[in-house]
């Protein structure tokens, strides 16, 4: 079985393909998209509306969302092959799915070690569905094209990894992984695992700490892969921060992305409100005060504050809602600073 992972070519040549989105869209069908096609049912991040990403993070989102392609590919594919032909492979399979590929002509002559005849299968994937009918796609004819070039390219082999690079036990123990997740969290890559409430991590290599370690490692000039090995805990120590910088953000965007920057605008517009009612019923009681419904209203107050005109007690709902909406306004204010400078992640 082959332990083969999509190589930083490979991943840009998919996203060329498929188009990389690095602000949140809805798709043909209706779905929302950020990145190289992803979707929140493809796992985290949850794609929302208004959501944006950098580069970087669409790249990292786009390794986690290769990793069952990748395991499809390495448990269904019997011989060894080159990079340039597994990462043909991967933005086909990305593409049609795994199911399809594991029941495909070009499975069984790539098995067969018909390279060529499985490099001209890639041609059969043209087809989509329009108006209820299969027929060939332009857009798909062109990318089949592209990746059986691809597949067919000379590239060398792919080695097996030297054992050096391999990750040793010692590296994959649960407080090892810990401290690593924390690191890779400092540095800015902020989907590493599940924290705790003590925000601590789950010290467990699950798929967005495996997809976070390949991104840092390739930012930082690290051998491929997705495993832990001292020269990454070296690098970790001494590699700056990401820089996450957002300036174009807009407080809409920075309000569906932070929940409590959005807890504070909602505090805001409620004081807003709350200062409104007040006010006009403070005009009525000490203005028009023989309006039966603001008299019936403020009598009300009355009967528990004695004779405490109802104006007075509007007007201190009116103060306590301004110093509600003041604070709420600074807070938010400070979350979308935050979040556009990088420093809230």
């Amino acid at each position: 079985m082959n332990s083969m992972r999509t190589s930083a070519a490979g991943r840009k040549a998919i996203a060329q393909r498929e188009g990389n989105k690095l602000i949140a869209y809805v798709d043909s069908v209706g779905v929302l998209t950020i990145g190289v096609g992803h979707t929140t049912a493809a796992g985290p991040p949850v794609v929302k509306k208004g959501m944006r990403i950098s580069a970087a993070e669409s790249d990292q989102i786009l390794t986690r969302d290769l990793a069952d392609v990748e395991a499809s590919i390495n448990k269904a594919v019997k011989v060894q092959l080159n990079q340039s032909q597994f990462d043909a492979l991967v933005s086909l399979v990305f593409n049609i799915g795994g199911t399809k590929f594991a029941k495909s002509t070009l499975l069984k002559k790539l098995n067969q070690r018909d390279f060529g005849a499985a490099g001209n299968q890639f041609l059969v994937w043209n087809k989509g569905n329009v108006n209820g009918k299969l027929v060939a796609i332009d857009g798909l004819t062109k990318r089949r094209k592209a990746e059986r070039v691809q597949f067919l390219s000379e590239a060398p082999a792919a080695a097996p990894k030297p054992a050096a690079l391999t990750a040793p036990e010692a590296k994959t123990d649960k407080t090892t992984v810990e401290v690593v997740q924390r690191k890779l969290y400092e540095k800015g890559y902020t989907e590493v695992g599940s924290r705790k409430a003590d925000g601590s991590f789950d010290g467990e290599m699950g798929k967005m700490t495996r997809g976070a370690i390949t991104v840092f490692r390739q930012e930082n000039d690290l051998p491929p892969g997705d495993f832990i090995d001292q020269d990454l805990l070296d690098a970790l120590d001494t590699a700056p921060a990401r820089k996450l910088a957002r300036n174009d953000s807009s407080a809409q965007t920075v309000r569906q992305a932070v929940p409590e920057v959005r807890s504070n605008w909602l505090m805001k517009i409620g004081a807003l409100v709350t200062a409104g009612f007040s006010s006009i019923g403070a005009f009525f009681d000490g203005i028009m005060g023989n309006l039966g419904i603001a008299r019936s209203y403020v009598d009300n107050v009355k009967d528990y504050a004695a004779d405490v005109p109802g104006y007075v007690w509007m007007g201190a709902v009116v103060a306590v809602a301004g110093g509600v909406y003041l604070v709420a306004r600074h807070g938010e204010t400070k979350g979308v600073e935050a979040y556009q400078s990088g420093e809230r992640r």
